[in-house]
């Protein structure tokens, strides 16, 4: 057979099944958290095989047509302007909570230690100012936990409830909110992987005695040392976890 015959219908079935997402998703047919048809039917409808088709589903989740969750499906993603760096602040788009929640799930773990970066120092900064002795000892627990842990999976669990508890005691409903979303991302494979790649005995003990200055900090009411502390340790888990960033 003919390579080059295969490979012509395997770019016209690739273009074809684009055209249509981008299609429906212009004229409003598939709105913001609808759900794609299951990956073997699209195989089917468009005659390409599964390689084609995760290369122009990646092509779409690039544009931001669409968000990609293991395990559960592509799913189409909040609709959102090209508009110049200008007018950027006139340039969000309102989405609804429903639409969020599979945005922030759809998210790489690039956009979410970014996200992190932001949200946690400020976090910890509430805290130290309004953490009772409750949170103190919940956040010890967490702390303790984490150190005891066998597993990487262990680990990790105690990790995330670690800062799960230190933004809980910022007390800023809102924060908790978006925080314990954004976490949910930690249980996802492709966060595991990540985790199992870069976790090594020696880094672990570093993220561990990170932990203990932060906790110390927040602990003492030091805020600016806690916020500190809490930066450079998020700083060094991005750097281990996707290697150096350019900024």
């Amino acid at each position: 057979m003919d390579t080059r015959n295969i490979r012509t219908r395997a770019a016209t079935g690739a273009n074809a099944l684009v055209q249509l997402i981008e299609s429906n998703i212009a004229d409003g047919s598939w709105t913001a958290g609808f759900k794609l048809p299951p990956e073997r039917d699209l195989e089917k409808q468009f005659g390409v095989s599964r390689n084609t088709l995760r290369k122009s589903l990646k092509l779409l989740q690039d544009k931001g047509r669409i968000v990609r969750h293991v395990g559960r499906g592509s799913f189409v993603a909040p609709a959102r302007q090209d508009l110049p760096q200008s007018r950027a602040l006139d340039s969000f788009v309102p989405v609804s909570a429903d639409s969020l929640v599979l945005r922030i799930h759809g998210a790489s773990p690039a956009e979410i230690m970014e996200v992190r970066l932001v949200v946690e120092p400020a976090a910890i900064e509430l805290a130290a100012l309004r953490a009772n002795a409750g949170d103190v000892r919940r956040i010890r627990d967490c702390l303790t936990q984490s150190e005891q842990a066998g597993e990487i999976a262990d680990f990790e669990h105690w990790d995330g409830q670690l800062h799960v508890a230190i933004v809980a005691a910022s007390k800023n409903s809102l924060l908790m909110d978006l925080y314990a979303t954004m976490n949910e991302t930690r249980n996802q494979p492709e966060w595991l992987r990540l985790k199992h790649r870069s976790l090594t005995p020696e880094r672990r003990r570093i993220y561990q005695e990170q932990h203990r200055r932060i906790v110390d900090a927040l602990a003492d009411r030091d805020a600016v040392t806690a916020r500190n502390e809490l930066r450079d340790h998020l700083l060094l888990v991005r750097s281990n976890l996707l290697g150096p960033v350019n900024s």
